[in-house]
């Protein structure tokens, strides 16, 4: 899988990963791909229909899945750094950050092996102490355990279509 293509899966991932989508999240994506041409040639709208055809039907395995390509991939530090600012800007985009995005961010962090939590409070707008802070319980397998078991997704739909 290409970067471009991971990242939008990142911004999916945390878009979808408190169960809800919500416009302004919708929004940011599609900004992300027109000004900055974040996911390169990507068909932004038909790639988010596939990919919510796919976690309405694989629910909280999709999120697995994603964490699981995550530690497939080679990646550099400034990849890394791209793939925390998407997964951050999405997650504060709503203005409404629940816990479990925390978590899932965390989740997240943990497979970035090649980034100092210094580098994404320095690089990253909008990281603080509370996506890097360490739960009392900090192994990998706690947190993604605990996130798995507190997020519920049901059927989710994309905000109706937006005009360009």
């Amino acid at each position: 899988m290409e970067l471009n293509e991971f990242l939008l899966k990142t911004a999916f991932a945390c878009m979808s990963c408190d169960g809800e989508i919500a416009k302004e999240e919708l929004d940011l994506i599609r900004s992300m791909s027109k000004v900055n041409n974040l996911f390169g040639n990507i068909d932004i709208d038909k790639c988010l229909g596939v990919l919510v055809e796919e976690i309405n039907q694989k629910g909280k395995g999709f999120l697995k899945q994603y964490l699981h390509s995550l530690t497939q991939l080679s990646l550099s530090e400034d990849d890394e750094i791209k793939i925390a600012n998407v997964a951050v800007q999405m997650i504060l985009e709503d203005k409404k950050i629940e816990y479990s995005e925390i978590k899932f961010f965390k989740v997240i962090r943990a497979n970035l092996t090649h980034v100092t939590d210094d580098v994404l409070l320095d690089r990253i707008e909008g990281v603080d102490d509370m996506f890097l802070a360490q739960d009392i319980k900090s192994s990998y397998e706690y947190i993604y355990d605990d996130y798995f078991c507190s997020v519920e997704l049901t059927n989710l739909k994309l905000p109706e279509k937006l005009g360009d």
